[in-house]
């Protein structure tokens, strides 16, 4: 009884902890458009890079960790490096699988296949976003619910909150409704690929895994 008290919960916490998130994490949005109105550095792509970094740092990676500390998992059992070897291969393969659907249309209207340019903004979507939004959505969250409820369950319901995250960005850049009305791409997209992340991570023992399958994922979509 006192164990599934505890499950119970740990998963009560962690939904808490997430809609706490998101009210900080539209907040943030709101004060970056302030900030871009009146501050052409801030507004440029090493401000913006800077000002998103520092604040997924705050807002994703400290949650996180206090999420993963009240379910008692370390740092080391989520990222589990010493499986490497499954992670790089679960995630390579599935993000490879993945990234297809941006790499063929790319291939068929004889677009570059890959970035021609380097930029913040492209380090940003491929390296920080991947690893930070995995650490946050795949180590931290599923990883709790899965003590409360069977994977599938605790993958839908990640998912939907993985999808929920995306909810205040494209609100701001005027996006919202036609990302949440697409038949296909947009919110459908962003749910079906946090249920494949979820399972990269099952598969893998690591959410390194997922973080390689998110990062090509945003390499094959990039314009």
């Amino acid at each position: 009884m006192a164990g599934r008290k505890k499950r119970s919960n740990i998963a009560k916490w962690t939904f808490g902890v997430y809609f706490a998130l998101m009210l900080t994490w539209t907040l943030a949005w709101v004060l970056k458009v302030n900030l871009d109105a009146q501050n052409d550095w801030l507004a440029a792509s090493t401000g913006s890079f800077v000002y998103w970094t520092t604040a997924k740092a705050f807002i994703w990676i400290a949650p996180a960790i206090a999420l993963m500390r009240l379910s008692g998992r370390s740092l080391r059992e989520v990222c589990n490096f010493p499986n490497w070897k499954s992670w790089l291969k679960w995630g390579g393969g599935i993000g490879l699988l993945i990234a297809l659907s941006g790499f063929i249309p790319k291939y068929l209207h004889n677009q570059p296949l890959f970035p021609t340019d380097i930029s913040y903004a492209l380090f940003s979507a491929t390296i920080i976003t991947p690893l930070f939004e995995e650490f946050l959505m795949r180590g931290a969250i599923l990883g709790n619910l899965q003590y409360s409820y069977s994977f599938w369950k605790a993958s839908i319901l990640s998912s939907l909150m993985f999808l929920g995250l995306h909810l205040p960005g494209w609100f701001f850049l005027g996006t919202l409704t036609e990302n949440l009305t697409k038949p296909a791409g947009g919110a459908i997209s962003i749910f079906l690929l946090g249920l494949a992340f979820s399972y990269v991570v099952r598969r893998s023992k690591s959410f390194m895994g997922s973080a390689i399958a998110h990062s090509l994922n945003n390499l094959s979509s990039w314009r």
